[in-house]
């Protein structure tokens, strides 16, 4: 945890025109991702690869229908479980739980779109506690994902429409996920990460990092690139909106390190992927650098989308310009 505290010490004193006023805000959930970090798992968990929860999600229920990963077939039992229909597999990060904002904010943005199988990956039972251990224990867990869903697969789920989505820790989980499910035979074809984790990561000091032959078609959104997200591109598609590093704008100039104003930038990226999902704002350009995009001289270069509707076909750094609040998105305005 040492070094993390002094990678985030530096986000105390780096500024842009774009972010709030220099203050220290605090609120009743300042403290939660320490205190999480210090934490056992959550009540009644235990911190175990069985314990993984698969909740599925559907516009027919107020709430999720959960199986044990072990159990997990019993979801082909469900009337609003569709083998034929896009699968999305979606894990939360470190120290998150599913009902905490990201998740929250994810899959309203499914539901409200509508037509996928919506999968949450609830690895909070090993997710708590010290940072460099659950790292270590991540490939393990994203083993277990991947031998869960190709039993879906062996019993008709659809290959061809499924997802993996993942930020910061859980980006590289799904990666594993991934990694399993092509040695058996299945390339996933496509593995999104949302500022994937960086400190032990990049370089692979803890545990090995997400990458473009993980699935047919990888595509990063880095929005806190050399603080809790890495710098390095990481995908066939790298998107770094506002250069894709701390401090995003409407984000707090002055935090203190560790707590969760500390993680706004970490957190825009699962913010810039809910709105892609429900709206067509986040366009982007491919560019050398922001500095070049900031220039002008990548006008040339055709338009993209950001998120859900990234083409596979998409090589390279892609850039773009967002607002400080939701709608994120600025269409023409952010890339010109």
């Amino acid at each position: 945890m040492k070094w993390i505290i002094v990678i985030v010490f530096v986000s105390v004193v780096v500024s842009s025109n774009a972010q709030r006023e220099p203050s220290i805000p605090l609120s009743p959930l300042s403290f939660r991702q320490i205190t999480r970090g210090l934490s056992p798992p959550p009540m009644g968990r235990s911190p175990v690869t069985s314990d993984i929860i698969i909740r599925h999600y559907s516009r027919n229920s107020t709430s999720p229908n959960s199986r044990r990963i072990g159990n997990i077939k019993q979801l082909l039992k469900e009337p609003s479980f569709d083998v034929n229909r896009p699968t999305v597999v979606y894990a939360h990060g470190y120290v998150e739980k599913v009902t905490d904002e990201s998740v929250a904010t994810v899959v309203s943005a499914y539901l409200r779109v509508g037509g996928y199988n919506l999968l949450v990956v609830d690895w909070s039972n090993i997710a708590f506690g010290n940072y460099i251990v659950v790292a270590k224990r991540l490939p393990a867990t994203g083993e277990a994902v991947g031998i869960a869903l190709s039993k879906l697969l062996k019993r008709g789920l659809s290959l061809k429409g499924l997802h993996l989505v993942g930020h910061s820790m859980g980006a590289h989980l799904v990666s594993y996920a991934a990694r399993y499910l092509m040695a058996r035979g299945y390339t996933v074809p496509r593995m999104t990460g949302l500022d994937p984790a960086y400190p032990g990561f990049y370089p692979p000091i803890v545990a090995p990092h997400m990458s473009p032959s993980d699935a047919t078609f990888v595509d990063v959104i880095h929005t806190d690139g050399g603080y809790f997200g890495t710098p390095a591109s990481t995908g066939h598609a790298d998107f770094w909106p506002n250069g894709g590093t701390a401090k995003q704008p409407g984000c707090v100039s002055a935090t203190i390190p560790l707590t969760n104003e500390d993680f706004c930038s970490h957190f825009r990226s699962w913010l810039l992927w809910s709105e892609s999902v429900t709206g067509d704002a986040l366009l982007a350009r491919r560019c050398e650098d922001y500095d070049t995009f900031l220039r002008g001289d990548c006008q040339d270069e055709p338009l993209v989308f950001l998120g859900i509707r990234a083409t596979p076909d998409l090589r390279g750094n892609y850039y773009l310009r967002t607002a400080a609040k939701p709608p994120y998105g600025l269409g023409l305005r952010g890339v010109s």
